[in-house]
C-alpha cells in the first residue's frame, strides 16, 4: 500500500475529532491514499 504523504500532511485528523468529522476525514481519505483501509466501524457506518 502506498501512502499520500502531501494529503496527510495538509489532511490531519482532528483531536478527538466528533463522529462527523472522522466519516468525513475517512472518506476524504479513502479518495486520496491507499495507505491503509477504512476502519470497520466506519464502513458499517456508511453503509
Amino acid at each position: 500500500m502506498k501512502i499520500n504523504k502531501e494529503w496527510h500532511l495538509k489532511n490531519k485528523m482532528p483531536k478527538n475529532p466528533t463522529l462527523k468529522q472522522r466519516i468525513e476525514w475517512h472518506k476524504a481519505h479513502a479518495k486520496n491514499c491507499a495507505c491503509r483501509e477504512m476502519p470497520k466501524s466506519i464502513k458499517a457506518l456508511l453503509r
